[in-house]
């Protein structure tokens, strides 16, 4: 970041107490990214066979979006974004396009960290999102977004223009009024839930969009979907679908119920909506979420290196503790999470501060733990980036 982290809270609170939650708004606030930086995660999610998995948009202005861009997707001979605009330049003969990816940040750690600290801050003024947010980089030139404005708006928007110039044209909910917000490099466009609107991007112009779900309807996708994966391993589950005769059969009373495989799903489905487990699943996907700044899915964790007592390590980053029963904690970091058990870890987590180097030989010391079982804790630290090996620790 461009500014030191109490600069950049500041800013987001300032930023908070004007805009949050009212209306549209263009501020500059540069957010420390370049378009250098962010095209290589948008050309790692146009490299096959990721494109279709990625969520690669890609559409031309005078054909709209194409189902299969083909060439006209970033390559290995593209080196930087603006030897792969000029090559659009010449095949497109100078007609405007719009290459949008979503959720590319996972796949460069450095990347996705800084935005996870870019936003932070504001979540540290206005509260941490209870869903995961979208992440959203986009290319474009003298191209309009989608034909029409977004029906049900249901989230938050920050656009940060990283290069160029766009222009936004906004319906808030409820009221006739139409907002028209111009923004270039270093600016942010900033509108709340309930907006529709419509993007058109101008010369040479780069985005970052972040999307923050702010409607209660949207954590029934996420709740339904941890249901549906719980049932899918359920023997029950596996049951082939009911067929009732005709007439079907009737109780005592006369009423007709349904078929049995159907009525064990629901009962199914209304048991696990209850059991403590997937309260203790949606808790821990909380604070994976919570050590993300809610930015899913998260880098996955570095490879596993050998680990000797002589080595000295520091925290890299913040450590989510939350209680999971009696002397059993759940860790989270950089989107990842570690159950933990007794006094020993506790003891190693306390002496584990980003200024302080100590050797495993030095934990061991202070925590009681067995040398084994401290090298297995500190290894999955190291894989969830949660501390680094401060002499010569080279893995991304």
């Amino acid at each position: 970041m461009n500014a030191t982290e109490p600069d950049l809270s500041a800013r987001w609170k300032r930023f908070a107490e004007a805009h949050w939650g009212r209306e549209p708004a263009a501020v500059p606030f540069a957010p420390g990214l370049g378009p250098e930086q962010v095209y290589g995660a948008v050309a790692a999610s146009c490299a096959p066979p990721a494109e279709d998995a990625a969520g690669v948009r890609f559409a031309t202005a005078t054909q709209g979006r194409l189902r299969d861009a083909g060439a006209l997707l970033p390559g290995c001979d593209d080196a930087d974004p603006d030897a792969y605009r000029d090559r659009l330049h010449r095949q497109l003969t100078g007609s405007g396009w719009l290459l949008s990816v979503g959720q590319p940040l996972w796949r460069d750690y450095e990347l996705w960290a800084h935005v996870r600290e870019l936003v932070s801050g504001l979540w540290r003024a206005v509260g941490w999102p209870a869903l995961p947010v979208t992440a959203e980089l986009s290319l474009g030139e003298r191209c309009a977004g989608p034909d029409a404005p977004a029906p049900r708006p249901g989230s938050f928007t920050l656009t940060w223009v990283l290069a160029g110039t766009m222009t936004v044209r906004l319906w808030p909910e409820h009221t006739g009024t139409e907002y028209q917000l111009a923004a270039g490099a270093g600016d942010l466009l900033y509108w709340p839930a309930g907006c529709r609107h419509l993007d058109h991007y101008l010369y040479r112009c780069t985005t970052l969009r972040i999307m923050v779900p702010a409607r209660r309807a949207a954590a029934l996708t996420h709740v339904r979907g941890l249901l549906a994966e719980r049932m899918q391993e359920d023997p029950t589950y596996a049951g082939a679908p009911g067929i009732l005769p005709l007439p079907p059969p009737a109780g005592p009373d006369g009423e007709i119920g349904a078929a049995e495989p159907v009525a064990a799903t629901g009962r199914l489905f209304s048991g696990l909506a209850a059991d403590p487990g997937t309260a203790r699943e949606l808790r821990v996907s909380w604070a994976a979420r919570r050590s993300a700044a809610g930015l899913e899915p998260a880098p996955p964790p570095r490879p596993a290196v050998p680990l000797a007592p002589g080595l000295r390590v520091r925290a890299s980053a913040e450590l989510l503790r939350i209680p999971d029963g009696p002397g059993r904690a759940v860790w989270a970091a950089n989107g990842h999470t570690l159950t933990v058990e007794g006094a020993g870890p506790e003891r190693v987590r306390k002496r584990l501060r980003p200024g302080l180097a100590l050797t495993i030989r030095e934990l061991g010391r202070g925590s009681r733990m067995p040398a084994e079982t401290l090298t297995l804790l500190l290894s999955d630290l190291h894989r969830m980036r949660a501390i680094e090996l401060v002499d010569g620790d080279g893995a991304a």
